[in-house]
């Protein structure tokens, strides 16, 4: 029988976690604009829109009035009509969202904040007219609608209503934009307009067709990306709960190489091994990051008093552990996050994007099954495997760091699942402070290290480690 409150609760959480990826790319673009020229005047509110403390105290008074309003519309329904409030609702909300972030990633650095006394534009503006902008002329304000709408029926709170009720302020925001837009651009946008329907799309399939068709290698792989994981959901929802055992075992398994076969599918037909990160460049650099890094984190589990032993070793486990983690777990995850992933976003948008995109999609990948405390450990640490990918140019001293890293928990740390046993013998002590400090200091010099020193010491002796460019490039 289908299981509703889990359904709901974890298309909630994945729905949260896609608006907040949605506003991560909207924020990122609108620290982006803050640092270009802009064209000109852009009404009364100019000098407003180009402060960094506007965004700081309107997100805080916004966030804040969202999380007061987030209250029940209505009583759950009966579970017929919840059935159907959730797939109505996830279609429009998730459908939504994505026409946002589309519109989003078509502006490119174009994109910016404007209000309703004016819009701000970029002295080297281009007019976008691909994309969602080849249907219609406000996608992402389209998209706000459409996920409101989905918001209401999936998860039934005011702060959705509340955001319909401001609806109509983007709509005059649309109007002001229009009028900056044909002043800049003239002709060529008046033209467009007469192309392009405003509020509703005007399906055009062989335009849509060709667009997809001209799509850049970078978001194209990242659309297959997302299409491989579609899977992930129901076996979140009903697979993972269910099995246990060898069985667990198997399924893992499983699903390593269902999606070592997507990297290779979507992968290979872009770019080449080396250029996936399965080059030999840097790795003097990953082994001796990936040798401090172990160290630290070695020297934090043995100074631990855990209360409870880890699991007994025996050669035929060692082996069985030794092979799943550096043949699945490692191989996979980094070729899928810091080869397909992190060269995806590279050649589209910039180190920045590749590093910070790269390390959220590791977190996502390990959030649903083991927590948000674990998530967020594993952003931080991808953060850190992001920072070594990109100084060093390759993956293989990495594969190496992460299977070690993995092994490292499985052998001498106790499961998560002990930890009821661990609590009731007392809580975890260090017993080694000293030791505790030192490691604490390895983990933290390495990303330091990585960040910043190495740059001024490859040019000041050449090329130590053999890593890549060693600057950022503007995304």
């Amino acid at each position: 029988m289908l299981d509703l409150d889990l359904v709901e609760q974890g298309l909630r959480w994945i729905g949260g976690l896609a608006a907040l990826g949605v506003l991560a790319s909207v924020f990122y673009g609108i620290g982006r604009g803050l640092g270009r020229p802009a064209a000109g005047p852009a009404g009364r509110l100019t000098a407003l829109l180009r402060s960094p403390a506007f965004y700081l105290l309107t997100s805080l008074a916004y966030f804040g009035l969202c999380y007061l309003l987030w209250r029940p519309v209505i009583p759950d329904p009966a579970p017929p009509q919840r059935l159907a409030l959730l797939a109505a609702g996830s279609l429009l909300y998730f459908g939504g969202l994505a026409l946002v972030l589309w519109g989003r990633l078509a502006l490119g650095k174009f994109y910016f904040v404007s209000s309703g006394f004016g819009a701000p534009l970029f002295q080297d503006h281009n007019l976008v007219d691909a994309g969602p902008y080849a249907i219609v002329r406000h996608p992402m304000y389209l998209g706000i609608l459409l996920a409101s709408l989905g918001g209401i029926l999936f998860y039934r709170t005011w702060t959705l209503v509340f955001f319909l009720l401001i609806f109509p302020g983007l709509v005059n925001r649309a109007r002001r934009e229009e009028k900056a837009l044909v002043a800049w651009f003239g002709p060529a946008y008046l033209d467009y307009c007469r192309r392009v329907p405003a509020w509703l799309p005007s399906w055009h399939p062989q335009k849509l067709g060709s667009w997809l068709v001209r799509l850049p290698d970078g978001p194209s792989a990242l659309i297959e990306v997302g299409l491989l994981f579609l899977p992930a959901i129901p076996a979140y929802l009903w697979l993972w709960p269910n099995v246990e055992g060898d069985a667990r075992w198997l399924a893992q398994a499983l699903v390593y190489a269902y999606v070592l076969a997507g990297i290779i599918f979507i992968g290979r037909r872009r770019w080449g091994w080396g250029e996936l990160g399965l080059n030999p460049r840097g790795l003097r650099l990953s082994l001796a990051c990936a040798l401090a890094l172990l160290l630290g984190r070695l020297l934090i589990i043995v100074s631990v008093d855990w209360k409870l032993a880890p699991p007994p070793l025996d050669p035929g486990r060692l082996v069985l552990e030794v092979l799943y983690y550096f043949g699945l777990v490692a191989l996979v995850e980094e070729l899928l996050f810091r080869g397909l992933v992190y060269r995806a976003l590279e050649g589209w948008s910039g180190d920045r994007a590749a590093i910070w995109g790269s390390s959220f999609g590791f977190m996502l990948w390990h959030i649903f099954g083991q927590g948000p405390v674990i998530g967020l450990t594993t952003f931080v640490i991808g953060l850190v495997f992001a920072l070594l990918r990109w100084r060093a140019g390759g993956i293989l001293g990495l594969i190496g760091l992460h299977a070690l890293w993995d092994l490292q928990s499985a052998l001498l740390v106790p499961s998560l699942g002990d930890s009821v046993q661990i609590l009731a013998r007392g809580r975890p002590a260090f017993n080694q402070p000293a030791l505790v400090g030192l490691g604490t200091a390895l983990l933290v010099l390495v990303p330091l290290y990585l960040w910043l020193v190495y740059p001024r010491l490859k040019g000041r002796f050449g090329r130590p480690g053999g890593g890549s460019t060693g600057h950022l490039k503007e995304a």
